[in-house]
């Protein structure tokens, strides 16, 4: 697939479960492969991730020429929302929204005069989608609010309502812990179950789309069950230490549990 003919991410989480590769690296050949792999988007993480700011560009366009690719910021931060977009990403993933105050200035970031504040200068953007780019920046541009703070998850209905807003995604890390719960990476507390089911009910009321981190398949189903539209299948730094750690204890036995 040549990267015009990517659809939009709006489109592709519209239709029914999906299932994302989380990639943290900063080698545009491991970013291919992630891409190639089936999966039907990549995250991008600048937060975490091994990435820097730099490093986007190629991981970009080893990427883009086969799924959508979405970018984890490391703040609200309007100026880095810009800047993502022009170089190409197909949208941003926000950490820690508080509420919807910091939904309104990604938007804003993204979107131009004047639904927006976006500064006019798409750059790569414009190469891949075209002339059309300015007119069509919302289905290019997607914004994601992550809720993961015990303020986010009490304001989340207020949150969904942003126009111009295109999802929520449930940190299970970080809400775990804002919940006194630790980290949910497997999500099986009740406590963090119903806080999730109240961000589905908020973005689904809104006709926003729901993603999920997450690292257990079982666990990956259940959420996609319970309503959740999309969930992170894989982590390549993950998975290739795991890979490594099974092949070696396949070769030596002894050195299991070592």
């Amino acid at each position: 697939m040549s990267a015009s003919a990517t659809p939009s991410l709006h489109h592709v989480l519209r239709q029914g479960p999906r299932a994302a590769a989380w990639s943290g690296l900063r080698d545009p050949l491991a970013a291919e492969a992630v891409a190639r792999s089936g999966v039907d988007l990549v995250v991008l993480d600048l937060q975490h991730g091994g990435i820097d700011e730099p490093d986007l560009l190629p991981l970009l366009q080893a990427t883009q020429p086969f799924v959508p690719a979405l970018v984890r910021l490391r703040a609200v931060d309007p100026t880095q929302v810009t800047r993502v977009l022009d170089l190409g990403a197909d949208g941003v993933i926000v950490p820690l929204v508080d509420g919807p105050d910091g939904a309104r200035r990604a938007v804003e970031a993204a979107l131009y005069p004047p639904a927006g504040r976006r500064s006019y200068g798409p750059v790569r953007a414009a190469l891949r989608h075209g002339a059309s780019y300015r007119e069509r920046v919302a289905d290019h541009a997607l914004v994601i609010a992550m809720v993961e703070t015990r303020a986010g998850l009490e304001a989340v209905e207020a949150t969904a309502a942003v126009p111009g807003l295109g999802g929520l995604f449930v940190g299970p890390a970080d809400l775990g812990l804002a919940l006194g719960l630790g980290p949910q990476t497997d999500g099986d507390d009740p406590t963090y179950l119903a806080a999730r089911r109240r961000v589905v009910a908020a973005a689904h009321a809104h006709g926003l789309s729901v993603g999920l981190h997450g690292d257990d398949p079982a666990a990956a189903r259940a959420a996609l069950r319970d309503g959740v539209d999309w969930v992170v299948v894989a982590n390549d730094l993950k998975l290739l230490a795991a890979g490594t750690a099974q092949r070696l204890h396949a070769v030596l036995p002894e050195r299991a549990g070592g």
